[in-house]
């Protein structure tokens, strides 16, 4: 029997990467076919793989229809977790878009370019936590049906969010999206970013580790038809969940830093407008992939053996006023009400008085970790023109058809704001609303104020008298 063709994009990165080492101890199953950028870095790591059994790659851009065609020919799955991520994607929209959306619809392009249609190509692409954006306590399980909500002027999951619409309705036969939840690496020096300020103390993380992320990937290529044709969530599971003050406190005393609350005022941290949480429903991509192997334990095990000697004993020799000096430049949000950005002070604060109200590490008070009340939602699998009212009440609009064929045909929507618009109702049961409202811009006040499931969420955090509408927030590159 010939082996199977397997594109994976995306291998420099951290899922990509551990995917395609996966891969590779299955070659006796597969040929392996990686879409790369002919970058320095990427010639200097992967060239060594040229010419060995079961490997080609083809070097080429994700923004490059033909690149892309010429890499997909002939395929039998395609895994495309390849994406321009944060903090780049802050700083360049305008690349994050033609990859993350332009790249995604090369793919969806190039598959349907196959014979009878693509038909046989069956599609799994990695969309991304971030499409939630806050999830603070009480409301930190989530589950696929929740509404899509990304966090002000994340440019980056609007674009993740666009990918994964043309996804699900691109009208391929066999397609699946995950939603894939933080990813841990051994190397956690990349945990010193100023976004790491931008994160809530309170924030719940399901992480999971890049080894089990690309395994999981790869099991993919094993799974039932009936696996297809649906989103999910991914995350490493309960084994895998923290907090993210938590998180912080482990990781500074594995690098020596002692307690992180003497080095880094609780203000240092924003309070809202990130994302993460934990999943309710991660259990159920693991039913079919059974990627769960490793806990946070693991994780933190993993950091440790890989802390060079002299980051871990430096640490401990620095005096704790260098090392305050150094995390007080990288954190953000004072940047932010130093220079009076109102913007950003809204977004992750609410105003400026609501920052100089943030207590003390002392008098922090720790939010429950027990979830609100769950909102309802459908069965996939079970679509009726009833429930396809319902979710469409629950979003404040309206279904405008009248026949209902199968979850796979597109139906005539209107929202509150009487936009209309064609879309399936498995997209809309996935999260997805107005693609006229959707960000950017942002502007979630006037949006809540109509849109029940909206409201559900944004009012945990926000005032019902709160007024913010933004085009972007982090920098002036044009976004198109």
């Amino acid at each position: 029997m010939a082996k199977k063709k397997i594109v994976l994009t995306g291998a420099s990165g951290s899922m990509g990467g551990e995917a395609f080492q996966e891969l590779l101890r299955r070659r006796d199953k597969y040929d392996t076919v990686l879409l790369l950028r002919p970058s320095k870095e990427n010639k200097k790591a992967f060239s060594k793989y040229e010419g060995q059994p079961g490997v080609t790659i083809a070097w080429g851009d994700l923004c490059n229809p033909d690149d892309v065609l010429r890499a997909i020919d002939g395929a039998d799955h395609v895994l495309h977790p390849a994406s321009l991520i944060a903090p780049e994607a802050d700083d360049k929209p305008a690349m994050c878009k033609a990859v993350n959306r332009g790249g995604t619809a090369n793919i969806i392009a190039a598959i349907k370019k196959q014979p009878q249609n693509g038909d046989n190509v069956r599609l799994v692409y990695v969309a991304s936590v971030a499409q939630y954006g806050d999830r603070l306590p009480p409301i930190h399980m989530v589950r696929v049906g929740d509404p899509m909500k990304p966090s002000v002027g994340d440019y980056y999951a609007t674009t993740k969010i666009a990918a994964e619409t043309s996804v699900i309705e691109s009208g391929l036969k066999y397609w699946a999206v995950m939603r894939q939840t933080y990813i841990a690496i051994p190397n956690a020096l990349t945990l010193m970013d100023p976004i790491m300020f931008h994160q809530p103390v309170d924030t719940h993380i399901e992480l999971i580790t890049s080894t089990d992320a690309g395994y999981g990937l790869v099991q993919t290529i094993e799974a039932p038809d009936d696996f297809y044709g649906r989103v999910y969530n991914m995350g490493g599971g309960p084994a895998c969940r923290v907090v993210f003050k938590d998180y912080l406190d482990r990781m500074m005393k594995l690098f020596g830093m002692g307690d992180y609350r003497k080095i880094m005022p609780l203000n240092w941290f924003a309070t809202r407008n990130f994302h993460c949480c934990w999943y309710e429903d991660s259990y159920v991509l693991n039913e079919y992939l059974g990627h769960w192997r490793q806990s946070l334990e693991d994780h933190y095990k993993q950091v440790e053996a890989n802390i060079p000697w002299y980051l871990k004993y430096g640490a401990r020799i620095a005096p704790p006023l260098v090392v305050r000096a150094f995390l007080k430049r990288m954190a953000e949000p004072l940047h932010w009400i130093k220079n009076n950005d109102e913007e950003k002070i809204k977004a992750f604060f609410g105003s400026r008085e609501a920052w100089e109200k943030i207590p003390d590490w002392k008098h922090y008070t720790v939010p429950e970790d027990e979830p609100g009340e769950p909102q309802a939602i459908l069965d996939l699998k079970n679509f009726t023109m009833e429930e396809i009212q319902t979710m469409a009440r629950i979003r404040g609009g309206e279904c405008l058809s009248s026949t209902f064929t199968n979850a796979k045909t597109k139906l005539r929507w209107r929202c509150a704001f009487d936009h209309e618009w064609d879309a399936t109702p498995v997209l809309i049961r996935a999260g997805h609303w107005c693609p006229e409202c959707a960000a950017p811009p942002w502007d979630y006040d006037t949006q809540a104020k109509v849109d029940p499931l909206l409201a559900k969420f944004y009012y945990n955090n926000h005032d019902i008298g709160e007024y913010q509408k933004v085009d972007y927030l982090y920098c002036a590159c044009p976004m198109d």
